[in-house]
Order: structure tokens, then sequence, then C-alpha cells
């Protein structure tokens, strides 16, 4: 499937039951971020715009690189139609971008902070599969069912809907449009109104629903909606699809549900080399990388002429002290910059670890979308900060740290409020790590400890490690790649080939597709199962017109395509609109009340 997919986030700066709504806090957050999260974050979407007034919403959009549209006064009143206000978001996007043409649109409010994980996915899927002209999601109506509501004389109560149920499980199942997705082909979008008043003319002709549970989505349009919201968010460990578990490296939201970034770890596998290191940019796309990462660093500020290599440097290296070992690898910031331009042409996330504050000043400079730290600067004040000052996304690894260190490391991100954009890496600073040391359940323990996407740097030799890191739990992966094992130097004996590294890659990503979010419910994939396998209510005998449904009458029968057989109870005792005839597949319709 190759429709180009739209998702409009509309936010008005007016609101007359919480003002300023759309940029209203929310876990330290404004509120729209939620929704422009979400829309990144979903698979089915190719593009995003803010429609808004609110010059706050409008900041919040461009800091996540979303196009933003200016919307006309006259599209942002209380009165005004939300199809008119996508039309003209629509027609701006595709102005700004010629070689675009939207297929399907789909909208999603922006006060809408909590949504399923793949709910914009299977509105979309659903859309496409069908050849709908419109998909909204819906979720069962509950206590406020129009069968319990009544009107008011004064302080006289009469039933909206006159009946007898007294029970829940008796109600007819009905639902109502919840504002997490609605998805419309253009062709509907852009349907002619049949009159002044028909604003629900861009839904079409054909309209269909994606049922999902009322708990699923949470709508603000008061100050309580924003405290139960707040409620749900802060007491969620593992919220699917929340904003709290992901943040955003380059055009990568990480952390979301079946997915795994993979950082292919060049290092100084380039081994002085310029021409090498940007044949290991090369290696990483073709293996399937999303990110290529290097080292920066001086040798004479990074150490002392006196700080001897580890054995395993000495080893494989066959240098006697670090200062000796790292001078022969430095690369200068022209080569970086060359490097990550590179990186950027083959699709991929240019990433350096800096091991100095100057070198974090220049991949700030070069524009890098994210500061990688290394597991040894967990606990380096000067760096850290430095890194926080950048503004960018971190990632902190945390081999041979201490928990207390951890600990003290992201208490400071949180005094710099840069508490929302960091990752953590599991690590074990052992090279190689053998499989028994990889202590996987580690990666657990970091998501519970502080709630933040957390993954592996993993410095075994093996292809399956990532895999298995990605089912206890990793979002992130961290690999060394080399183009000869064989080579001299300090990290080529343990890093992975292009050809192991293509296999380590499709491994992980196997592994993130099958996890899935975890989210119980029919997928797509079962409907045909479930219609065909489950029964309906049939007539078991001749019912004449009137007659009072009970037990003896009824029988459960594939397939499940007419009033399905749970809902037994709820048709006991109501009476047949028309004569049925013995083995008569029942519908709503064939039943009245009681």
């Amino acid at each position: 499937m190759s429709e180009n997919v739209l998702a409009i986030i509309p936010a008005r700066a007016g609101s007359k039951g919480l003002p300023g709504k759309c940029v209203a806090p929310l876990l330290g957050r404004p509120l729209i971020e939620f929704t422009i999260r979400h829309a990144l974050a979903a698979r089915r979407i190719s593009a995003v715009c803010v429609t808004t007034d609110s010059a706050e919403a409008a900041d919040v959009a461009r800091r996540f690189g979303v196009f933003v549209v200016d919307r006309p006064a006259a599209l942002a009143t209380d009165t005004a139609p939300v199809d008119a206000a996508m039309r003209h978001a629509l027609e701006a996007y595709e102005r700004d971008h010629p070689s675009f043409r939207a297929d399907v649109i789909v909208l999603l409010y922006a006060n809408v902070p909590i949504r399923a994980a793949d709910i914009i996915d299977r509105a979309v899927e659903h859309l496409i599969r069908t050849g709908a002209d419109s998909v909204r999601t819906v979720a069962p109506v509950g206590k406020t069912h129009p069968d319990w509501l009544h009107r008011l004389d004064g302080d006289r109560m009469t039933p909206f809907r006159p009946n007898l149920i007294h029970r829940r499980q008796d109600l007819e199942p009905l639902f109502f449009h919840d504002a997490a997705v609605v998805a419309v082909t253009r062709a509907a979008l852009f349907t002619t109104p049949g009159g002044p008043d028909d604003h629900h003319a861009f839904f079409g002709r054909d309209r269909r629903a994606v049922i999902q549970a009322p708990e699923a989505c949470v709508d603000i349009d008061s100050a309580l909606d924003l405290r139960i919201a707040e409620a749900l968010l802060a007491a969620s460990n593992d919220f699917a699809g929340s904003p709290s578990h992901t943040m955003r490296i380059g055009r990568h939201e990480i952390g979301a549900p079946g997915r795994v970034f993979i950082i292919a770890e060049a290092g100084v596998n380039h081994d002085g080399d310029c021409g090498k290191a940007r044949r290991l940019v090369e290696a990483a796309r073709e293996a399937g990388a999303d990110a290529v990462k290097f080292q920066a660093f001086s040798a004479d500020r990074l150490a002392a002429p006196d700080a001897e290599a580890c054995a395993y440097q000495q080893s494989h290296a066959g240098a006697i002290s670090q200062q000796e070992m790292l001078r022969n690898l430095e690369l200068s910031e022209g080569v970086f910059d060359e490097l990550r331009r590179v990186a950027e042409e083959s699709g991929l996330e240019f990433l350096a670890t800096p091991f100095g504050v100057a070198e974090v000043e220049m991949l700030a400079r070069l524009g890098a979308p994210a500061i990688k730290l290394a597991s040894s600067d967990i606990v380096n004040v000067p760096l850290l900060r430095a890194a926080i000052r950048t503004g960018l996304p971190l990632i902190l690894s945390t081999g041979a740290a201490e928990l207390y260190e951890v600990d003290a490391a992201i208490a400071r991100l949180s005094r710099a409020h840069a508490v929302m954009r960091f990752a953590l890496l599991h690590c074990v600073s052992r090279y190689p790590t053998e499989i028994g040391g990889a202590n996987l359940r580690a990666i657990s323990t970091l998501v519970s400890r502080y709630g933040r996407p957390t993954g592996f740097s993993d410095h075994t030799s093996d292809v399956a490690t990532g895999a298995l890191a990605v089912a206890a739990g990793a979002v992130i992966l961290e690999k060394h790649l080399t183009l000869d094992r064989d080579a001299a130097g300090p990290d080529h004996f343990f890093s992975l080939t292009p050809r192991d590294f293509a296999q380590y890659v499709a491994q992980a990503r196997q592994a993130a597709a099958a996890l899935g979010d975890g989210c119980i419910g029919c997928t797509e994939g079962q409907r045909e199962v479930r219609r065909l396998a489950r029964g309906s209510l049939i007539a078991r005998t001749d019912i004449r017109r009137g007659e009072v449904l009970t037990e003896d009458m009824l029988d459960v029968q594939r397939p499940g395509d007419g009033i399905e057989a749970g809902q037994w109870d709820a048709v006991m005792g109501r009476v047949t609109a028309r004569e049925l005839s013995a083995g008569t597949r029942l519908n709503w319709d064939d039943i009245g009340g009681r």
C-alpha cells in the first residue's frame, strides 16, 4: 500500500470550556505535544501538519519539525466547521509541498493526550482495506445510554425512550465517536454538503468504524478531563504509545511499539582512514541500520601520557598507552562534517560519542540529532552539563556504573528540565561480553526505575543478542560494525562484519514486530475467523410477529454476522418486530422492545 496519508491536527487558541486548552500543561508538557507525538509515531502517516491560530501551539509544532498552517480567523471560531479547516490546511500543505498529494486525510484533535498505540494505523488501514469513505474510532455507550436518559419538565422526569430495562447487559449496543481518530478519503473531504447545516458531508456515504474500549482514549473538554488524563498517565508504568516513554531522534520515534532503533557503532574501526569511515557508513546503510555512530575526541585532552591501555587494547591494537593508541584514531571536524553528509544522503542518522566539551559543541554545530555519552562519562559532570546545554536528545550508556551513579546522572537531568529527552542503554563494559554476562534483565530494571526508552549497547560478538535484548524490552540497539574482524585495532575483533550485522538487524526487527504492542483485542487479521467461527442468534422454530422471545425459541449458529451470541440475555423478553421462519439469522431490526 503506497497511499499518501496526511495527518491534520487542528488547534484553536480559543476554548470556552478550558481557555488555552491546546497548550494547557499536562505532566509538564503542552497538551498538543501528545497528539503530535502520536502522529509522528504512526507507521501509516506520511506527513503531519498543524493548523492553528495559536502562536504557542505553532511553536510546539515547529519544535518537532511539523509544518504549521496559519488558520484564518474565520476558520478558528467555535462555530467554524472542522472540515473547512481541514480543506484549508490540506491545500496549504500541498501548495508548500508540490510533489505531495494526499490520498487519505487523518483528523487528530489536539486535545486527545491518550490514544491506543496502534489506533491511527488501524483506522487508516481499515479505510484502505474496505474502500470506505471514512472511518471513525468509536467506543461503547455506557451509563449515558439513550434507554436510561430522561427529559425534565421542571423536576418531573420522563424517559427519553420508554422501556423497562434495568440491567446494563440488556441495553442495545450503541457507540459514540470517541475523538481519537477520523480518517477520510480525499474525495470524501471535498464532498458537496447537502445544505448549509450539513457539516457531516465529509464523512461520505460509506461510513465505517473501528471499535475500541472507552478507556483507550481521553478527550479533554474540561479541567476535570485534564486531571483524569494526568492521573492515568502518571499511574501507568507502560502506557502503550504514551509520549512519556518515547522521544524523537531525527526522523525516528524512539520507543514506538513494534520498532527498534539500531545504531551501527563504527566507533574507531575506521583506523583513522576517512575513506574507510565512508565505507562503514555505506555498510551500515546496506545492513539496514537506522544510524551510524563514530567517536569524537582529542587524544591529548582525553588521556594523560601515562594512562595505560586496557589489556584487550594492548592485545589487539598493540598499544601500551591510551594516548598513543587514540592519537592514530582521531578525525577532524571537517571529516566528521563529510561523514554527516554521507550518512544523511544514505538515509541514516549521523551520531558520534563526544569525549570532551569541545566535541559536544562541535557535534551541535554540525547538526547532530542527538548526543550519545559513553558509559565512562555518566559521572563526568562538565560533559553532562555541556550535553544538556545543547538541548538535544541524550543517550546515556550505563556500563560499569553503580545504580546510585545512574540515579545521580538522572537527577542532574531532572534539575536541568531534560528528563523528558533522554534514553538509557544497558551496557556491560567488557570486550567482548560473554553471552552469560549480558544480563539482559537489567533492561527491564532500568525501564521500571526511570520510565524512559531503554536499549542495549551490545559488546557481545553474537548475532542473536539484539533480538534477545528486544524481547527483554530494548527499543535501541548499539552494535559495533567493522569491515574486517582480523584488522589491527582495539575494537575490530569483537565487532560484526557487514554480513553478520545485516543478520543482527533482521533478527532484531523481526523480534520487535513479533512483540507487537501488548494490547488485547481482535486485530484485522483475525476478523474473518471471528466472523465465521462465532455464532449468531437464529430462530429455532417459526416465530410469529409480536411474540415474546424465550430461550426455547432461539439457538446459536455460525456465521457471526447477525446478533452475536453474547447478546443472548439482551434479547430475551423482547418481542419480535416481524415474522421469523425457523433458521432465520436475527438482526436488531427483527427485535422490538419489551
